[in-house]
């Protein structure tokens, strides 16, 4: 391979350790941002992303603790060991106040995705496009041809992934949930200099989870993905492939080491916490929590275009490592559907071994990274039509000018069926953003009804310390999220957009009804734990006292007592979600089975179960 060097780099041989790690990354920094069309690709990235979500600009939604944000300014990500995102808020906003700037957020997220597309595409095309005389490592060669529309084209999942658009959504978390992308594809940059890839990937990976854990899985997925292309369609062989494996891991081991035993504090929410399974408990509680990841992967889709073109697009990645394979051809497609197998799996990160681990769509960024790698070596690993004359020395390429016509139509059909992923992502990404607009302006109207009502039924009071607010149920979809979830059931839990319990609250408490507590324990339950509500005989008719007042109409019951007011929203869903209510039926059963379980064992000594907490927040 022709030697290029740089004159703003040093052309001596460092003589020590730390000297050599800085010139491998300058080298691979060069190399990386002085490749050919780099900016213009950076801003093809950036509009197709910026397509995708201007729905979900337009609809302008406060998204969960968005509205509280808003009202107070608060930070509290240090509450989840996100220190980065934390400090970063302060430049973000130039305020220790947080002020509402979107969507200048949502801006600064997709510049952050448009740099991993970036990344990722670079990243596997400097592996899969090495000229095939040359060593594995070898300098590299600023100003050389790896990026490509159509690659680029192939990295939306990274951002418009359906799961990420959850992410997207929010106009305080957004940046810093894209910037935790970012940290876990830059180490990739450095694939072929293990000096500078062993710091940088830990510093990357400690930078991941100060941002947003839920991107943990990405990094072991994407090493499981260049290990098997290294060991099967380059001359890197088994011993480069196993060592860039293992080299990898134990940074990521490192970098989580030092992040739980050194910064990370415990922290236990609603919606997830911390603690780990036990050894005894880990094959269980994984199995469980992987067969739930993907129970929620089937089931969010029926049979529409992205789930038939994801299908499609895994058919052409067996069929592209068996072909370009140097290894046994039989060898080669086994390992391809093992990798397949493992990498969406492994794509939920370090969740799997979380007894709570977080189930909302936003959790699942993983699987958007799995499916823009695949994209991308699809459409790369055919090399095109045929090299320009003119890229010939710049990609030095010139035992590859052309591919057969086989390679050519396999490239063609590639090419067709990631462009009509990428489309089906931009469709479903705008059409969220339409029914998130629709669903917040349902939901407003039905609480300006229910204040109004509340309004005629009760005086204002000064506090409402010692008043209980019961609230049962929530508004029901509108008719556009209804159509819009009908085969894409994803759509009812990307567009819930908050519990309506702690909605209402947040609402009555910061739109002038009353200083409506924060938190009344065993009565506003997020889980609607009716055990744990009947408790409080205050808010039962039969202990509550006089019925003082009571409206009843279509959209929902308010009963009135001297000490609680019931609210009860009326509605009930037309589609709900298959797999959620298969989940809640089973949860039931084992509840009943538990508590025939109990009586019948009354007398016998109980010891704590081994089965991991089913309880999520769906």
């Amino acid at each position: 391979m022709a030697q290029h060097s740089d004159s703003s780099l040093s052309e001596k041989t460092p003589n020590n350790i730390f000297a050599k790690t800085l010139d491998e990354f300058k080298v691979a920094c060069w190399a990386f941002f002085h490749t050919q069309g780099f900016w213009k690709y950076f801003l093809i990235a950036f509009s197709l992303y910026l397509l995708g979500i201007m729905s979900i600009i337009r609809a302008d939604v406060y998204y969960i603790d968005d509205l509280n944000r808003s009202i107070i300014g608060y930070k509290e990500w240090d509450n989840f060991s996100r220190y980065i995102s934390y400090y970063l808020s302060t430049f973000m906003h130039m305020d220790t106040i947080l002020a509402d700037v979107s969507p200048l957020t949502q801006l600064v997220a997709i510049a952050f995705l448009s740099f991993a597309s970036l990344i990722l595409v670079w990243s596997v095309r400097e592996v899969i496009w090495k000229n095939e005389d040359s060593q594995w490592e070898s300098d590299e060669q600023p100003n050389k041809k790896r990026l490509t529309t159509l690659a680029i084209i192939a990295s939306l999942p990274i951002g418009l992934s359906p799961y990420f658009l959850e992410e997207l959504s929010f106009k305080y978390d957004s940046p810093y949930m894209a910037l935790s992308v970012l940290f876990s594809v830059i180490p990739f940059i450095f694939i072929h200099h293990i000096r500078a890839y062993i710091p940088v990937a830990i510093l990357s990976s400690l930078g991941m989870c100060m941002t947003y854990q839920a991107s943990s899985g990405i990094e072991v997925i994407l090493v499981i993905f260049f290990g098997f292309l290294m060991l099967n369609q380059t001359n890197a062989g088994v011993k480069k492939a196993v060592i860039f494996v293992s080299v990898s891991l134990l940074n990521y081991l490192i970098a989580l080491g030092i992040f739980k035993f050194f910064i990370m504090h415990p922290y236990a929410h609603e919606q997830a916490g911390t603690s780990m399974f036990s050894l005894a408990n880990m094959p269980s509680g994984v199995l469980n929590n992987m067969q739930m990841y993907l129970g929620y992967l089937w089931n969010d889709f029926d049979w529409t275009g992205i789930k038939i073109c994801f299908f499609a697009l895994m058919l052409f990645f067996l069929i592209s490592v068996t072909y370009q394979s140097k290894i046994d051809k039989l060898l080669a497609f086994v390992l391809g559907a093992i990798v397949l197998a493992i990498g969406i799996m492994l794509s939920y990160g370090v969740y799997l071994v979380l007894v709570e681990p977080l189930q909302r769509p936003r959790a699942f960024i993983g699987i958007g990274v799995w499916s823009a790698a695949l994209a991308i070596y699809v459409v790369s690993a055919w090399r095109g039509w045929a090299y320009k004359q003119e890229d010939q020395q710049r990609t030095n390429s010139s035992n590859i000018v052309t591919r057969s016509f086989t390679a050519r139509l396999f490239f063609v059909a590639s090419a067709v069926v990631v462009g009509f992923f990428s489309w089906s992502l931009v469709v479903f990404a705008n059409a969220y953003g339409n029914a998130l607009s629709q669903q917040d302006k349902y939901q407003n109207f039905r609480f300006t009804i229910l204040l109004d009502d509340l309004v005629s039924v009760m005086p204002k009071q000064k506090s409402y310390k010692d008043y209980t607010f019961r609230i049962k149920g929530w508004v029901t979809s509108s008719p556009v999220l209804e159509n819009s979830s009908k085969h894409n059931p994803l759509m009812k839990r990307l567009v819930k957009i908050t519990d309506g319990k702690y909605w209402v609250r947040t609402a009555m408490k910061h739109y002038g009804w009353g200083d409506v507590p924060e938190e009344q324990p065993n009565v506003l339950v997020d889980s609607e734990d009716f055990n744990k509500l009947a408790e409080n005989p205050k808010c039962i008719p039969e202990t509550a006292g006089k019925l003082k007042k009571r409206i009843d109409n279509i959209f929902h019951l308010i009963e009135v007592y001297p000490e609680c007011t019931i609210i009860e929203f009326k509605g009930k869903e037309k589609y709900p979600h298959k797999f959620e209510e298969e989940l809640m039926n089973t949860e039931k059963e084992e509840v009943i089975e538990t508590e025939e379980d109990t009586k019948t064992e009354q007398n016998k000594p109980t010891t704590p179960s081994s089965k991991p907490n089913a309880k999520k927040d769906i």
